[in-house]
């Protein structure tokens, strides 16, 4: 037996789900000066029992023992290393066994520096003129500078920071696109096309990659345009003919852009492609023939311009890197910090040796290592694509950039045939990039459509 209780749960269930056509007034209702509220049913009406369907295709038979033992193609994504407060004990082992790649790259300054405070100790001990003038130096004049000193080492540490955050952005933005294009290029191209289209995607990155580092770099140990693996890779995409004129451009990511917009023109303009696509088109026949006409004229130049647009975008991606690699910051600014930060230091041991005496010589060595990895981490980071640290660990990973190490990946990710379910496409996909099969990548949907019926 219902209770009151299941009775207006039951209408309160039957005010949400009754359908929008149920809260319009009705023509009697308005006639008779009043408009039929939800819930307010005539005696004659009884609650129905309403039943929640689901629109969902069923599972195979055997969907929980496929899943049970087929693991994912990736677990996540990757994530770069980070640092750890944990690491603080390997940090501090690299600088003491002198392995610390900030530390080689100030090691000439602060060696100068560091004999330098040792001279003004021995001086001090031994020639009573330096010995007279170094007990008169007080070290509040090195107090007053260090403030000045400091701000100068900051704003040049941000600047180089900004430069840095501004590449890894628009690296960033660059495998968006990436990823974008490639997405158009297997919905709106079909057959060699596509496959032309997604090669010049697929190499994009790395071209630009070399195109921002360059040969003289310490960054690319090899000392050539491209590693052995690189060269074969880009090699097996592209083929003879598109490598070659790439060798011989005078803009290599220039001249990629070029060539896709090329293609896409061609793949959207010629008659024999548009009708290999669409079938024929007949602007003269009956009115679904006109209709269907019309409807693939405007999905074409609504593709063409999307494209267009897409490869224009990419062409302003790699211009705003070039920008990074051109134009350092001013070199006025870099200059006067690092002849104040000398004058600073080698000034320091006549200051402190009068107070200090030996223990002068530490002392300067390490406030000198301070500071000087200071000027330095903006020196490494100002020109994001040649992040030339000599760190042992990139070493081998030429093909790699420093700020954002999803080359590769992002290769994978733009010549990759999912959501396309033709048996045959992977088959060919398997032992080469490139399929001749002009498959459709709706393919997938068609299946579910099926299954749905």
């Amino acid at each position: 037996m219902m209770t009151m209780k299941d009775v207006a749960v039951a209408l309160a269930l039957g005010v949400f789900l009754l359908p929008s056509s149920a809260f319009a007034p009705t023509g009697s209702s308005l006639a008779a000066g009043r408009i039929a509220r939800p819930g307010m049913a005539s005696k004659r009406t009884q609650v129905a029992r309403l039943k929640l369907k689901t629109m969902a295709v069923p599972p195979p038979a055997d969907f929980k023992g496929y899943w049970d033992k087929v693991q994912p193609a990736y677990d996540s994504s990757t994530r770069h290393p980070r640092y750890s407060n944990q690491d603080w004990l390997t940090n501090l082992k690299d600088l003491v066994f002198l392995r610390s790649k900030m530390l080689k790259r100030i090691s000439s300054h602060l060696i100068a520096n560091t004999v330098w405070a040792g001279v003004v100790f021995f001086l001090f001990q031994n020639v009573p003129a330096v010995t007279g003038f170094c007990a008169g130096m007080n070290p509040t004049a090195h107090s007053l500078a260090a403030g000045a000193l400091s701000l100068l080492l900051v704003f040049r540490t941000n600047s180089a920071y900004d430069r840095f955050w501004e590449g890894r952005k628009l690296w960033g933005k660059l495998v968006n696109m990436t990823r974008e294009l490639a997405r158009l290029g297997h919905q709106y191209l079909r057959g060699n096309d596509r496959e032309h289209y997604l090669a010049l995607c697929a190499a994009f990155p790395a071209i630009l990659m070399q195109h921002l580092q360059g040969k003289e770099n310490t960054y690319r140990p090899s000392g050539g345009l491209y590693s052995e693996a690189q060269r074969t890779a880009l090699h097996g995409l592209l083929g003879d003919g598109p490598m070659k004129l790439l060798w011989e451009s005078r803009n290599r990511p220039f001249t990629v852009t070029k060539m896709m917009g090329a293609i896409v023109s061609d793949g959207m303009t010629s008659p024999a492609k548009v009708e290999k696509r669409f079938g024929k088109i007949d602007f003269d026949g009956d009115s679904q023939a006109k209709l269907k006409a019309n409807l693939i004229m405007s999905q074409l130049t609504a593709e063409r311009r999307h494209m267009e647009l897409m490869i224009s975008d990419y062409a302003n991606v790699y211009g705003a890197c070039e920008r990074i690699i051109k134009s350092a910051v001013p070199t006025s600014y870099s200059a006067h910090t690092s002849r104040m930060l000398s004058v600073w230091a080698f000034t320091l041991p006549l200051a402190l040796v009068g107070s200090l005496g030996w223990r002068m010589i530490p002392a300067v060595g390490i406030i000198c290592w301070m500071l000087f990895t200071i000027e330095e981490v903006g020196h490494s980071i100002e020109d994001p694509f040649n992040l030339h640290v000599l760190d042992s660990k990139w070493l081998g990973k030429e093909d790699q950039l420093r700020i954002e190490a999803s080359l590769n990946v992002l290769r994978g990710d733009v010549l990759e045939r999912i959501p396309a379910t033709d048996p045959s496409v992977y088959t060919d996909t398997k032992t080469q990039p490139f399929t001749a099969r002009d498959y459709d990548p709706a393919q997938f949907h068609w299946d579910w459509e099926k299954t749905a019926k």
